[in-house]
């Protein structure tokens, strides 16, 4: 049922008849609060499968918050793991789920993996942080025909329940691909551990199945890599914990100064959500960017403002969908629950309606015009006039409208005439009884039926003998005594038990109304995401008007130029900031090398220009007086180092092994970022080893990556350390 069994039972009628007179009593009125279906919005369970198997790597994951299986098909995938590196980097999973007989290369690069994040994690929050869990389930479990089944077996919302089996394995088929075998043997493993450990309903009984309402693909390979240091080193991101000791245990933070957190002004908390991801997953595809810059043109247009503020206007409304969507599956969706669906699903008709208005040049107008169909109206119109929220919310449980149930509207018709029957029933009673009892009532009792009540005489107990003629005794209770009589017996038998079979004919409506909406949950989802998609690019767009940002042009060659750039947290803390140009690739050289004073901005200049080229492939424009970026493939950084006695290196073999990856990995399509490196041992040393790593990346020529360092080491200029290069300034 939707609510408990009290909730959906009202306080029962009573009529009373006093000194020959009726009185009514009122039934006292109160309002439902709605629950925020949206809360710890960013503090998800992500439980993660792994199957490596032959050079194939197949993921499946599933984000307890939004109750979904993302999906990676088949990748190939070597034994120096980066491919693993960035999907841990990126989900941030709580547990990883592998089989027993797993390749122990894959094991000891995770516990590897999982030593380093814990550390640099617990060093930046200032507070105890642990890594994943590694879970180990028995190979047969991961058996390819057994997943298969299992995924087969699955009951999803989105699908109908009269479709046949041999149509529920079409549909299911045409969701997912059965023939990426890895990836089919790391669901059928990741559901297996989820039903083992009852993950999500952990206090339901065994008969509840694990709350799934689909499945979605991802893929990292448009992604640029961007590692945790460089989050850190550019904050992107800023956690801050509180400050007391007892309390930044338990709590996620919230964002401080960060880029994040000057960029999001998501009107929506799913809004919010998608432009963490976008900040996570800068994209290298320039088609897609090229689509957000066309829109944040769009809505930075004076002319368009309007159209901006009634978009405003509906995106408060969107709520987060797929907790109300469990919770209707389960039959435990509360007043406020379907209240705040029935908003969402109105403002987001409204919002399609702009969207098929405005130019359809713009991608996300051409994409919801398309998905916003009318059966979100039919949806809305449903629940519309199904619900009547305004009573639901007095009494404190579902109410049907009028005119959905013509066999409903009959009994509450007789229903809401009961209080006059009993009214007339005490009266008639009354006049039977002897004249030591001036007043009487009659009373409805769900299960009891209807009751004579008579107030107890003076000086008598609940122990007495309170028989009296005619009437059949049966309890007592507050001072006043319950008796049954024949003309309550006939009242019993001519109305029955009428407000539980009203409140029974409510319920089995909304189970209707239910599975018709969840036969949509594939298309409500999809609203939801494109509604985000649509809060985050107007965010974007509110910053850069705020900020005078302008649209970097994104090109194909090789290049990095910026004219009158400035960092785009620097220039709110400190006035006047002084905008700086960056001219790298193509015909000018592609490393370059910063020396001057202690505090002269070197370090603010290498995060400027990191910082542009991030912001121009998230999608956003940049704070610049222009821009041109070529594609962009990872960034690496040697600006921060996290100290740290649990890992047992240094300082300065930290900073090392951070250029070392520079050195390693960076391709001619990377940014390298490097901050006085070689401070931390002695200076010959120091000077030597900066010498030898712009020496490397020299040698590459055109080939090599994007380079910005700053030192102190001025003797590599004045001694004419560096061979002469067009590729070096």
């Amino acid at each position: 049922m939707f609510e408990s069994a009290n909730s959906l039972l009202p306080s029962p009628h009573v009529a009373s008849a006093r000194n020959r007179s009726v009185v009514g009593e009122d039934v006292e009125d109160y309002d439902c609060s709605r629950e925020d279906s949206a809360d710890n919005l960013f503090s998800s369970e992500v439980y993660l499968s792994l199957m490596w198997h032959r050079g194939q790597l197949g993921v499946a994951y599933y984000d307890l918050s939004s109750f979904q299986i993302q999906v990676m098909g088949d990748t190939l995938e070597t034994d120096d793991f980066v491919l693993i590196k960035q999907i841990l980097r990126e989900i941030q999973p709580c547990v990883i789920i592998l089989s027993s007989i797993q390749d122990g290369r894959l094991i000891s690069y995770l516990k590897k993996f999982g030593l380093e994040t814990s550390s640099v994690c617990s060093q930046s929050s200032g507070s105890k942080s642990e890594s994943f869990k590694l879970e180990f389930l028995a190979n047969s479990e991961f058996n390819y025909d057994v997943s298969k089944r299992r995924i087969l077996a699955m009951k999803l919302p989105s699908i109908p329940d009269h479709l046949s089996e041999e149509e529920r394995k079409m549909y299911l088929s045409s969701v997912l691909s059965m023939d990426q075998v890895n990836m089919v043997r790391a669901i059928g493993g990741l559901h297996k551990y989820l039903e083992k450990n009852r993950v999500g309903v952990e206090l339901e009984d065994n008969l509840t199945s694990i709350p799934i309402l689909g499945f979605r693909t991802f893929t990292l390979e448009n992604y640029i890599q961007i590692d945790t240091m460089t989050y850190m080193a550019l904050n992107i991101f800023d956690i801050e914990v509180h400050p007391s000791v007892y309390k930044c245990g338990g709590s996620s933070g919230k964002e401080g100064l960060s880029l994040f957190g000057i960029l999001n002004r998501c009107k929506s908390s799913i809004g919010a959500r998608k432009l963490r991801q976008w900040f996570l997953r800068p994209v290298k595809n320039a088609a897609l960017l090229r689509q957000r810059h066309d829109a944040i043109s769009f809505f930075v247009t004076p002319q368009n403002m309007d159209v901006v503020s009634c978009l405003h206007g509906c995106l408060k409304h969107i709520k987060y969908l797929p907790k109300i969507l469990w919770r209707m599956t389960k039959a435990q969706a509360t007043v406020g629950d379907l209240e705040a669906l029935y908003k969402t699903i109105y403002h987001a008709f409204y919002i399609g309606k702009i969207a098929r208005a405005q130019p359809q040049s713009v991608d996300i107008f051409h994409k919801i015009s398309a998905a916003f169909t009318d059966d979100l109206q039919r949806c809305a119109n449903l629940i519309h006039r199904t619900i009547d929220f305004e009573e639901s919310k007095k009494l404190k449980k579902f109410v049907i409208k009028p005119g959905v149930d013509e066999n409903l509207d009959a009994k509450k018709r007789l229903f809401h005439g009961i209080p006059d029957i009993l009214n007339q029933v005490a009266r008639e009673e009354l006049e039977g009884l002897s004249d030591e009892i001036d007043h009487c009532s009659a009373s409805y009792l769900p299960q009891l039926g209807y009751l004579l009540v008579i107030d107890m005489p003076e000086g008598k107990t609940e122990n007495d003998d309170h028989s009296i003629d005619g009437l059949q005794y049966k309890f007592a209770s507050n001072g006043q005594l319950f008796y049954k009589s024949p003309r309550t017996c006939e009242l019993d038998a001519q109305l029955g038990d009428i407000q539980l079979e009203i409140s029974d004919m409510e319920v089995n409506i909304l189970h209707g109304l239910q599975s018709a909406v969840l036969e949509n949950s594939e298309v409500l989802l999809d609203v939801m995401d494109m509604s985000a998609e649509l809060d985050c690019l107007m965010a974007l767009a509110a910053c850069a008007s705020e900020f005078a940002y302008t649209r970097p042009k994104l090109v194909q060659e090789e290049v990095i130029n910026i004219k009158g750039g400035r960092h785009p947290l620097q220039e709110m803390c400190c006035s006047p900031y002084v905008p700086n140009d960056t001219v790298m690739g193509g015909p000018n050289s592609r490393i370059q090398l910063l020396t001057g004073p202690n505090a002269c901005g070197k370090s603010v200049y290498l995060k400027q220009v990191a910082l542009i080229v991030f912001m121009s492939h998230i999608g956003s424009f940049v704070p610049a007086a222009s821009a041109s970026i070529g594609p962009v493939d990872r960034f690496f950084s040697r600006i921060k180092s996290m100290e740290s006695v649990s890992n047992g290196i240094s300082t300065f073999l930290q900073d090392s092994l951070q250029v070392s990856h520079a050195l390693n990995e960076a391709t001619s399509s990377s940014l390298v970022i490097v901050d006085e490196f070689g401070k931390g041992t002695e200076s010959i040393d120091g000077l030597a080893l900066l010498t030898a790593v712009i020496k490397f990346w020299i040698d590459k020529g055109i080939a090599s990556p994007y380079v910005l360092i700053s030192t102190h080491y001025h003797s590599i200029i004045q001694k004419k350390l560096l061979p002469p290069s067009p590729h070096v300034k």
